[in-house]
């Protein structure tokens, strides 16, 4: 398969929808943008990109960013206006770290407490089955 530019991409859905290739291009610019502002914002654990599947937050990555980002932060200097600025860019960034671990943890938990009532579930109607066997 031989990569295409965009450019070309742009040219042929714009001929094969009969419409614009200038409103192809703002459009698919446009959904990239939301996405690059979705995984930057670190709202959700897990984001659906449609045709390619999902982009999902990995904790390992997330904690040593944290214990990354704590140490810069503690050893910043705020003696100038733009210091200052950039060590408050990098609280704003370690908070919504520390949220989408709380996040994550909380998922982690929905997913064992259901797991724990699905085999809750089955081991009981198992056993009423090996009951009536007798």
């Amino acid at each position: 398969m031989i990569p295409k530019k965009s450019s070309k991409i742009y040219k042929i859905v714009s001929e094969d929808l009969n419409i614009q290739e200038k409103l192809v291009e703002d459009l698919v610019q446009f959904y990239y943008k939301e996405l690059r502002k979705k995984m930057s914002t670190l709202s959700h654990t897990r984001i659906n990109i449609e045709g390619l599947g999902h982009a999902m937050v990995k904790p390992q990555i997330v904690s040593k960013a944290i214990v990354r980002l704590e140490k810069s932060v503690k050893n910043h200097d705020t003696s100038t206006y733009n210091a200052y600025h950039n060590k408050k860019s990098m609280e704003e960034k370690l908070v919504l770290l520390k949220n989408i671990i709380v996040k994550l943890q909380e998922e982690q938990e929905e997913k064992k407490s259901f797991k724990e009532k699905k085999y809750e579930g089955s081991i009981e109607s198992n056993m009423g089955e090996q009951g009536t066997d007798s």
